[in-house]
């Protein structure tokens, strides 16, 4: 056999032990980092398992609670900048600004982002490597301590700064219908012992330019409005106007109107009742126990203002009109302001059996042709129309005595 040949079998024979080796050794390693890797499921599985000993539970849960609120932290902690960088001319919001700050002097949004950052690494908890990471350097625990760490240096103080934003959001919105209607009073609200209501060209804040303005008064000796009119002549409308405008004035924003006084009153209404079936509640029913409180407040001495739409509308006319009656001769004599909207005509009899406690006003229409025109102008007096059959006959039915 030639050199050469026995050469080249030796090579190929050590080419095939060491590719024997070579395959040994990444069986051998696969087995190991099978086995690590069953060591570290083994291991985790046994960290979970021993959990509520170790205190693992209660972490879970107190880490679990911050994980919702991580966006709205960045939120809070951005308010916060943005009212702490102002600069205010107002004590008031002077001293807002000044609460805003840490024993130590640290701005509140610092403290707040920071918490913001802790809460979003701590939302990333419930992924795989993040299990392996904390089971290695025990992230969990380091995340608790770094919590109560906050907890510590800046927790009391965090019902304070999130009390202040609130305060300034609402003085921001009352600024901010200042702003967009320049136009608007400032209501004048009076201090003594005097109760009533006087506005001039008044109207609804939510209608916009299209909307029809009133002048009112509801001053002493008249103590009741009772307004009169047929469907969609603006009764309604315009208690509601002048309760949302009250509304307005006692926040201290201005009010839909040139020029609006009005006394401390506190404010009721019965005007959209509805049943409730799970109680076994009838709307009308639901309307007598909104009356039945209205009536309650009038007598504790308090000075009441109360805004009555269509009382007692649940039942037949006669029981109707007696009701009514009844109730709104008893609220004045209790010392109880408002208003009342009614389609009963009767009732208009109460001014002159009141002395003039309780006046009349009413709205009206007019037609063109079938279609009905309103104004939406409030007058003196008892309404003299009625669109009720007119509204029947476009709807198609024909009256007695009408053919098709």
């Amino acid at each position: 056999m030639r050199p050469e040949e026995v050469y080249a079998r030796r090579y190929a024979a050590y080419d095939r032990l060491r590719a024997r080796q070579e395959r040994a050794a990444v069986r051998l390693s696969n087995a190991r980092l099978a086995a690590a890797l069953g060591g570290l499921v083994v291991a985790i599985l046994l960290y979970r398992s021993a959990g509520p000993a170790a205190g693992w539970a209660e972490r879970a849960a107190a880490l679990g609670a911050v994980n919702p609120q991580a966006q709205n932290l960045g939120a809070y902690a951005a308010m916060l900048e943005r009212l702490e960088r102002q600069s205010f001319a107002s004590p008031w919001l002077r001293e807002r600004q000044r609460r805003l700050r840490s024993a130590d002097g640290e701005p509140a949004y610092r403290q707040v982002r920071r918490l913001s950052r802790l809460a979003d690494r701590i939302s990333s908890r419930q992924n795989a490597f993040a299990i392996i990471v904390n089971l290695l350097i025990l992230w969990e625990i380091h995340s608790m301590i770094a919590l109560e760490r906050w907890k510590q240096e800046s927790g009391r103080l965090l019902p304070t700064w999130l009390r202040t934003l609130g305060e300034v959001e609402a003085v921001a919105s009352l600024a901010g219908i200042r702003f967009e209607h320049p136009d608007w009073a400032v209501p004048e609200v009076l201090e003594d012992r005097q109760t009533g209501l006087e506005a001039r060209v008044m109207g609804h804040p939510l209608l916009g330019s299209d909307r029809v303005c009133n002048d009112f008064s509801l001053k002493e000796p008249v103590r009741v409005a009772l307004i009169t009119g047929s469907n969609m002549s603006g009764k309604s409308t315009f208690l509601r106007t002048v309760g949302v405008n009250l509304v307005l004035a006692y926040a201290g924003a201005p009010v839909c109107a040139e020029a609006f006084t009005c006394s401390r009153v506190h404010l009721w209404t019965c005007m959209r009742t509805q049943d409730n079936l799970e109680q076994g509640i009838s709307s009308f029913y639901a309307e007598i126990l909104r009356i039945k409180r209205i009536v309650e407040a009038a007598r504790t001495g308090g000075p009441v203002f109360f805004l009555l739409d269509e009382i007692f509308k649940g039942t037949n006319s006669r029981d109707r009109h007696l009701g009514a009656r009844a109730l709104i001769t008893q609220l004045q004599e209790a010392g109880a302001f408002g208003l009342v909207s009614t389609h009963d005509l009767e009732l208009a009899d109460l001014e002159r059996e009141s002395g003039g406690r309780i006046v009349n006003y009413h709205f009206r229409e007019h037609y063109e042709g079938d279609a009905i025109r309103f104004d939406y102008r409030l007058r003196p007096g008892v309404s003299t129309t009625s669109n009720a059959l007119h509204l029947i006959r476009l709807a198609g039915i024909h009256l007695a005595g009408e053919g098709p």
